[in-house]
């Protein structure tokens, strides 16, 4: 048991390292999106750069990769769901830590959500929904990836899914909010960009 469990955290991580992003860019747009905008290959700067069309396809794409770790940790060792929440948050760490960029990738929102989505999709809604209201209201997608990861953070203790919460999303949230740590500078200094404008 122990060394398949291993395995399926050591297949989720590099799941959640295919950089989606980057590849997009590259087959779609002969470009490296690491040299637009951000700089980062996650959703929002593809998004800004190449439109929101194209920014939807990658964040599908990420989201993706978090569900199936997920899924495939369900299917191998469905009487361990601790496994499966820490499945999730090595794909986010892959993400984030992509082997395939130099141990460079995105900020962990999209796969986190599809994590989310293979756990409990109600605590998954809520935090799109908050997300969304977020970035209508105020257009700026790091405040709304915060207060979205806060939402699923209050979802899961509310609903009781202690494994969730402490296995996948405390400490998924902790590392997306090492990814933003420039966004935080950005926000303290006033500098940090509008999303659509």
């Amino acid at each position: 048991m122990g060394a398949l469990a291993i395995g399926i955290v050591i297949v989720a991580f590099f799941l959640g390292a295919i950089p989606f992003g980057y590849l997009l860019a590259r087959l779609r747009f002969q470009t490296d999106i690491r040299q637009h905008g951000s700089q980062n290959i996650g959703a929002t700067n593809v998004a800004r750069t190449f439109g929101l069309s194209i920014g939807l396809i990658v964040l599908g794409l990420d989201a993706l990769k978090g569900i199936l770790a997920v899924q495939l940790a369900y299917w191998v060792t469905p009487a361990h769901p601790a496994w499966a929440a820490l499945a999730g948050f090595f794909a986010v760490l892959g993400h984030v830590f992509s082997p395939f960029m130099r141990f460079k990738g995105g900020k962990g929102i999209a796969c986190g959500l599809g994590v989310v989505i293979s756990l409990f999709w109600p605590a998954a809604l809520g935090a799109a929904l908050v997300f969304a209201g977020v970035v209508l209201i105020f257009r700026i997608v790091s405040v709304a990836s915060l207060m979205g990861m806060i939402a699923a953070l209050v979802t899961l203790w509310a609903a009781g899914r202690f494994v969730d919460l402490w296995y996948f999303a405390v400490p998924t949230v902790i590392l997306a909010l090492w990814a933003h740590r420039k966004n935080w500078e950005r926000l303290i200094q006033g500098k940090e960009p509008r999303f659509g404008r």
